[in-house]
């Protein structure tokens, strides 16, 4: 160290009187200005160091091939279906399909005529309305009546979108037991008695 500058001696020594000066107190557990430099120097080198290893077990390096995590779906993942009605029928009867969010019909049962109309409006996501054999052992209807459905052929979890409507004109007398198939096991199941 040139003592007139305070700069470090040109031949690139260092002025090893005053380093070993700065390491003695640290050896003995007392923290000094040049002490505490080099150990936080010590630590930022090491949290470095420790940063770059994680990054690099995170991103899996060069070539590494990406990981996919297997996801267990107990049954078909329902695709929203829009079936609005182009024309609403006067007189029909209202159902609601999942008001404020729950999984269910209101009303549950509903009693008509031969001929009558009954209109299901979906409120909440997830929902279909369905009376086909094939979508839940909780379906019944008259025999020679006409199965009926919110989705097209046998896409049993296919749901319809919220504010679309579902209309069904009801032809043959008798209890009519529908469902929405993505929710059958919780209970969403309807009635509709139809009378002559």
């Amino acid at each position: 160290m040139d003592d007139r500058t305070g700069e470090a001696d040109r031949t690139g020594e260092a002025d090893r009187t005053g380093e070993a000066d700065r390491k003695a107190p640290a050896d003995r557990g007392v923290a000094t200005a040049g002490s505490a430099g080099a150990d936080r120097r010590a630590f930022v080198r090491r949290l470095a160091a420790v940063g770059a290893v994680a990054a690099a077990g995170c991103l899996g390096g060069p070539g590494a091939a990406p990981t996919e995590t297997p996801t267990a779906t107990a049954s078909p993942t329902p695709t929203a279906t829009g079936t609005p009605t182009a024309t609403a029928t006067p007189g029909a009867v209202e159902v609601a399909v999942g008001p404020e969010g729950r999984l269910r019909f209101v009303p549950e049962t509903v009693e008509i005529g031969v001929g009558d109309t009954v209109r299901w409006t979906f409120e909440s996501p997830g929902h279909n309305v369905t009376a086909k054999a094939g979508a839940s052992e909780k379906v019944s209807i008259p025999e020679g009546a006409e199965p009926f459905a919110s989705y097209e052929g046998d896409r049993h979890f296919a749901i319809n979108d919220v504010g679309t409507t579902f209309e069904h004109t009801f032809t043959v007398p008798g209890e009519y037991v529908y469902v929405c198939e993505p929710h059958a096991g919780q209970g969403m199941v309807g009635t509709v008695v139809v009378s002559e």
